[in-house]
């Protein structure tokens, strides 16, 4: 996650947006303009499919967060078995 945090970093300081405003931006068509223009449209992509990625793991991680509390009482009950 780190590596894409680094890139969609790179997009933001580009562009001076935050990922999560320009894919809100694209989302609702705001940004149709841009699609005339070879070289916006490209990175535009490249930035969208970057988030989106992220959005993905960092749900995935979310969900990850959410079930290990369960996972760590049980370790905390289990008796080694050569005791």
């Amino acid at each position: 996650m780190g590596r894409l945090e680094a890139q969609l970093g790179a997009f933001e300081t580009r562009f001076g947006v935050k990922s999560r405003d320009f894919y809100k931006a694209m989302m609702a068509g705001e940004l149709d303009e841009f699609d005339a223009l070879d070289e916006y449209r490209m990175e535009f992509i490249e930035w969208l499919a970057l988030y989106k990625t992220w959005l993905s793991l960092d749900e995935k991680y979310q969900q990850l967060l959410k079930r290990q509390p369960v996972a760590l009482q049980i370790k905390a009950n289990l008796q080694p078995a050569y005791a």
